[in-house]
């Protein structure tokens, strides 16, 4: 007498009902939003590194600004070639918008989630003087979000950008 080897049709269908509910259950941890979200985080530590080691690298400072009034939804990457503060002559080394694209529908905004942001709210700048030391004495918090999906991206008085699923 011959084994059958393989799967019946109802086992094949078992797995597959399966597969289906917990699909259906883990989908919303895998949404397009969430990694849009996450990654734009991701990218804006990064720039913030990038920022630190081009004041190093060219010797002056350099700073993000962060424009997230009115629409606006952006930040750049600002070389203080006058060293007079970041202001509308200084050159642009790159920058990112994040209503566009990749990061539709994600909106920027800075959070008071400390007593140092609160401190320092006006601020919308993270600036590296030309040794890449961080010019602000207390933490920023930038919050990504597109619903009520966000990440809050922690400048703390170091200089260093980490990434939290809440007000750290």
């Amino acid at each position: 007498m011959k084994h059958a080897n393989g799967l019946s049709v109802i086992e094949l269908l078992v797995v597959v009902v399966i597969l289906g509910i917990l699909l259906a259950l883990g989908g919303g941890w895998f949404s397009s939003d969430r990694m849009r979200v996450n990654q734009a985080a991701q990218i804006l530590a990064a720039d913030v590194n990038r920022a630190r080691l081009e004041a190093l690298r060219r010797n002056v400072p350099v700073g993000l600004r962060l424009n997230f009034a009115s629409g606006a939804n952006y930040y750049e990457i600002v070389v203080d070639s006058d060293q007079n503060g970041l202001d509308s002559n200084d050159p642009v080394v790159s920058r990112t918008q994040l209503g566009q694209g990749e990061f539709g529908r994600i909106v920027g905004r800075l959070r008071q989630c400390t007593a140092a942001d609160a401190a320092a709210s006006s601020a919308a700048e993270i600036v590296f003087d030309a040794r890449g030391v961080y010019q602000l004495a207390t933490s920023r918090t930038v919050e990504l979000s597109i619903g009520s999906y966000s990440r809050f991206v922690n400048i703390n008085p170091q200089g260093r950008a980490q990434i939290h699923p809440s007000c750290p």
